[in-house]
């Protein structure tokens, strides 16, 4: 694998509605992020990915894109972006944008030209189909539920959206429409971005020749995902993307790709591949608190490890994966993996362990480094996204109670995530001078940025340090390119690795349970980061104490 100017990258994903607001209307804005740059530093901070910027009517938060050109005017303006461009670029940190080209905003001038006429130039910009007997072109479920079709009023045109109706999907097989979003990649791009983490680019492709498919729901739908996701062709497309604008600036490109066949892989992020990294999504639908898994910690965690040890061992040497345990998009990590009473420093501590020495780019999510968690709700209108709604009255149409819908909710809904960052105890979290767009978790007054810098023993304290040893010039390369070793396999409870390079070898060991484990190996070394205060041995054996993650250099 050829070393490239990005391979080193620690990233931190910021949410900006919910990160810093500067100019008092409850919401967070560019130079709110820009105030917050020097801890980003001090953190290790060298990639910021924020969250979409561009002008919308925030029916999905800024993912419904009216106009791709301009910063909306609740986050700042164009001339903000630049500033904070450079503003990072001083402190070593790579801004990139969320790229969303798979749909715009129904308010896009384009969108509201091809309402005129489906036919013509800008009809041809977006997907409309005719109906059949005054019903949709097909039974496709939208993926935040509902038809995946809107009627155009006073039309016998339908619209595909596979998000909400205010997302209609773009029409990819169009060259015009492509070249357009092409010229603004690169318009981006020529400011300054370092690159971008790319939406919903598995859906660009879509196969329309067939018809209604069988329901697997009570509303007569189906998801018809195998026709709009990693859809057959869809390459040709991506090679063309790459070609027109991320490979004549070099940038780093993160997309958002899930459910890759295993062979497509290294065309997709190999040497030559699509993209720099996709996110590896094997771990995101584990969680204690719902579904399958449920109130099954040991056999969640041990299925997460080997899934995860399989994706590495399958792309050693030939790409990185982006590896993460939180995003905007899923409940946060303490709630998904561990039971209430054992959310603490230690097993708070041992979490990033899990991921931080693979072979990857690591990506923080804003908060995480202070432990922050989810706040579950007492009533449905204290939710404010839409898809939470429509998944809530989902749930009512299944025979659920309004009580079971909205425990549900709070066990499942991405919003518990996009809480503001909490930076003090003052008002707000320290969030905004006036109330927020979206309610503060109340366990702000002990669980705050502030608090944290004072404690050299804090969860941040240990973030830190496992920035710093990632980082470090003596063991970095061992990190990016050394091979990947799993141990201690038979047992249930231990994540535990070896990064191997020109005879150096790092030990890595993370204890996911609440009791003691002892490996079966005989481990010496020098201790590298340690969550305990110290290390407890028995003839070579390691005892690991609850929770306990420790970083080794075999000597």
């Amino acid at each position: 694998m050829k070393e490239k100017w990005w391979h080193d990258l620690i990233g931190y994903q910021i949410y900006p509605k919910s990160f810093q607001d500067t100019n008092s209307d409850g919401i967070g804005d560019i130079p709110g992020i820009m105030q917050r740059l020097d801890y980003l530093s001090d953190l290790g901070i060298s990639m910021v990915w924020i969250c979409p910027i561009y002008r919308s009517p925030m029916m999905d938060n800024g993912y419904d894109i009216s106009d791709y050109t301009q910063v909306d005017p609740v986050f700042g303006t164009n001339e903000d972006l630049k500033k904070l461009i450079d503003e990072a670029k001083k402190r070593g940190i790579t801004i990139i944008m969320d790229l969303v080209i798979n749909h715009t905003s129904s308010e896009h001038p384009w969108f509201r030209e091809a309402c005129k006429d489906p036919e013509g130039e800008y009809g041809k910009y977006y997907i409309f189909r005719k109906g059949k007997d005054g019903q949709p072109p097909n039974n496709w479920r939208s993926i935040f539920g509902g038809s995946a079709w809107e009627k155009l009023a006073g039309s016998d045109y339908y619209y595909l959206h596979l998000f909400t109706v205010g997302q209609p999907d773009l029409n990819w097989e169009n060259e015009k429409l492509r070249e357009a979003l092409y010229e603004m990649i690169n318009g981006w791009l020529a400011m300054g971005i370092g690159g971008f983490r790319i939406d919903a680019i598995a859906h660009i492709k879509k196969d329309l020749s067939g018809g209604d498919l069988p329901a697997d729901g009570v509303d007569g739908l189906c998801s018809g995902m195998e026709y709009f996701r990693n859809v057959e062709g869809i390459e040709e497309y991506l090679r063309e993307l790459k070609t027109k604008t991320f490979e004549k600036y070099d940038c780093f490109t993160l997309a958002e790709v899930d459910d890759i066949p295993e062979e497509r892989l290294e065309a997709y992020i190999g040497e030559d591949g699509y993209y720099s990294t996709v996110f590896d999504f094997c771990h995101c639908f584990h969680s204690r608190l719902d579904g399958d898994w449920r109130d099954r910690d040991g056999e969640m965690l041990l299925d997460v490890r080997n899934r995860v040890f399989e994706r590495q061992r399958n792309m050693e040497g030939k790409g990185f994966f982006c590896n993460y345990l939180e995003n905007h998009d899923m409940i946060r990590i303490p709630d998904r993996y561990l039971p209430k009473e054992d959310q603490n420093f230690y097993s708070l501590s041992m979490l990033p362990v899990l991921y931080f020495f693979l072979s990857g780019v690591p990506m923080l999510y804003q908060g995480q480094e202070i432990g922050m968690t989810g706040f579950p709700r007492e009533k449905i209108e204290d939710y404010v996204d839409l898809a939470t709604h429509n998944s809530y009255q989902g749930y009512l149409a299944q025979g659920m109670s309004p009580k079971q819908a909205l425990d549900k909710i709070n066990r499942n809904c991405r919003e518990n995530a996009r809480t503001p960052m909490q930076w003090n105890d003052g008002p707000n979290g320290g969030f905004s001078e006036v109330t927020p767009w979206f309610a503060v978790n109340p366990n702000y007054t002990d669980v705050n940025v502030e608090k944290a810098q004072q404690d050299s023993h804090s969860l941040l304290a240990f973030y830190r340090r496992l920035v710093a040893l990632r980082k470090d010039c003596l063991y970095k390369k061992n990190w990016l390119y050394g091979s990947f070793t799993p141990l201690e396999e038979d047992s249930g409870q231990l994540w535990s690795f070896m990064r191997s390079k020109d005879g150096q070898e790092l030990l890595v060991f993370a204890n996911m349970a609440n009791e003691c484990a002892q490996t079966k190996g005989h481990y010496d070394g020098k201790v590298l980061l340690n969550n305990y205060g110290r290390l407890k041995q028995r003839d070579g054996q390691l005892l690991l104490q609850p929770y306990q993650a420790v970083v080794l250099e075999r000597v």
